[in-house]
């Protein structure tokens, strides 16, 4: 597959906007969540809850990591 972007390890354009998306579906959920956690009463339910905000923490950390390690590539 080729690499339609500059050379030094840039997202294409596309990409960028994926990434943008991403990261949003995973704030907008985890907002939703935590708003959501003080009503719940279900302990089964509140845990649950915990491990899916957990998850997309992870996910937006892990999303962090890649943009920041893209954006070091480009400065090199």
């Amino acid at each position: 597959m080729s690499n339609n972007n500059n050379n030094n390890g840039g997202l294409a354009p596309h990409e960028m906007i994926e990434l943008r998306e991403l990261m949003d579906t995973n704030v907008i959920g985890a907002r939703k969540i935590q708003a959501s956690m003080a009503m719940v009463e279900d302990d089964e339910l509140k845990s649950f809850m915990e491990r899916c905000l957990d998850s997309k923490k992870e996910n937006i950390n892990s999303m962090q990591d890649f943009i920041e390690n893209k954006l070091n590539m480009q400065q090199e």
